[in-house]
């Protein structure tokens, strides 16, 4: 990799799971600012530094990924995204609690460490529901203090060799350590696994759940592209990186959060019974053509062309006069508002339910981020959700504005408008 002359962005020229210097690039979605670096002004969202958003495809193993990687202290240190602000979430965290003690057979008094678990919103449901011991590592400072508070002991610590040594020096070995949407953040994936490895015991397990590669093509989710976002991941390209290390992937189930995400188990060679799943999973990506380059250059186009629809519907929203606001000061928003070009001459404001962002503007676009207050007090005609992976909760939770006659906008897959004669 190539050091930019800030300091802060690299250039990927390998891959980062088989060491392939074989990619092609497939996507650029133009200059892009950090997702989640807040700005205190509309001025200094506007005037952010700017990077390259571009995914190239490894022919040898298929894995999609970005051409740079930003440093990450740069983008998590402090981090604004809260996972207990989402109700979908942590139901999603009790089914999952309940899954692991029946499929792993986890008793009272194990140990539990959640890889990145943020405010510990996962790791608290695990300690009510299963009656486990748990342990964070997450390097966000103020995450961490959140995290404590709620009872749930925390290393303020990027995941790596250190830190699983602390976990195994201060609370012993876990049977289960938990990495949920943070695998395709991670540059070093090798290090990552290795490290789960080392810390867990003999039968223990690594659970990565991740954005499924499939369903990122399928339903044609371009905004989860960002660059905390460093991979876009098959299952194959994990198989192949665990057996590497001498683990094996014993299973894999599909799950519907977060627009389609899949949900991996991995462990010491010898130790777990493959289930029939991973091999289906596996043929089924090479028979539907994600083991090969033209499936990701075909979508190039489609995005293409989805961008461009967007644009002209939201356009032509405006020149009829209607105002236009969004929910979810997400980063997967910004990545949309920036790649359409839209700032606050077309979007009022953007409402958002953590308090860390309110009164903060959009990386890029400078739209002004602000509380529920304002959608009362000042209501648009439409309300574009940016977070469509939680659009039935926020729905649910707006019902006052669809009632007083405001009608949604859901931009992925494709331009819909719901609350009036044109919903599908």
């Amino acid at each position: 990799m190539k050091q930019n002359n800030n300091g802060i962005a690299r250039e990927v020229t390998h891959c980062r799971i088989c060491d392939s210097t074989d990619l092609l690039r497939y996507l650029n979605l133009g200059m892009m600012p950090l997702a989640n670096n807040l700005a205190a002004s509309e001025h200094d969202a506007k005037n952010m530094q700017r990077y390259p958003m571009q995914v190239q495809y490894c022919r040898d193993c298929s894995l999609s990924q970005l051409t740079v990687v930003i440093d990450p202290r740069e983008m998590f240190s402090n981090y604004a995204y809260r996972s207990s602000i989402s109700r979908t979430y942590i139901d999603h965290c009790r089914v999952m609690a309940r899954s692991m003690r029946d499929s792993l057979g986890l008793k009272n008094g194990d140990l539990v460490v959640d890889i990145a678990g943020n405010d510990g919103a996962l790791l608290s449901v695990f300690k009510d529901e299963l009656g486990v011991r748990v342990v964070n590592v997450d390097p966000a400072e103020n995450l961490a203090e959140i995290a404590e508070a709620q009872g749930v002991p925390t290393i303020t610590s990027f995941w790596g060799a250190d830190a699983a040594d602390k976990v195994i020096a201060e609370h012993g070995r876990p049977s289960l350590i938990t990495a949920t949407n943070v695998f395709a953040h991670v540059d070093d994936v090798r290090g990552f696994v290795s490290a789960a490895k080392n810390c867990l015991s003999e039968d223990g397990t690594l659970m990565l759940e991740f954005p499924y590669g499939v369903d990122f093509i399928e339903h044609r989710e371009f905004d989860t592209i960002y660059f905390e976002h460093l991979s876009y991941v098959l299952l194959e390209p994990v198989r192949r990186l665990a057996e590497s290390l001498g683990m094996v992937v014993f299973d894999v189930q599909k799950q519907e959060i977060h627009g389609g995400t899949i949900r991996v188990f991995i462990g010491n060679k010898g130790r777990h019974d493959v289930l029939p799943a991973v091999a289906e999973f596996i043929a089924h990506e090479k028979r539907e053509g994600y083991h090969a380059v033209e499936i990701y250059e075909a979508w190039n186009s489609e995005i293409d062309e989805l961008i461009a629809e967007l644009v002209m519907e939201i356009k032509a929203l405006k020149s009829g006069g209607a105002r236009i606001a969004a929910f979810a000061a997400s980063a997967k928003g910004n990545t949309l508002l920036n790649a359409c070009h839209f700032d606050g001459e077309t979007v009022d404001y953007i409402v958002d339910d953590t308090p860390e962002k309110i009164g903060r503007f959009s990386p890029g676009t400078g739209i002004p981020i602000v509380n529920r207050d304002v959608l009362a007090k000042n209501p648009p005609d439409y309300l574009l959700i940016l977070a469509w992976n939680f659009a039935k909760d926020i729905i649910e939770s707006t019902a006052e504005f669809s009632a007083a006659g405001g009608k949604y906008i859901i931009p992925i897959p494709g331009f819909k408008i719901l609350g009036t004669d044109r919903e599908a």
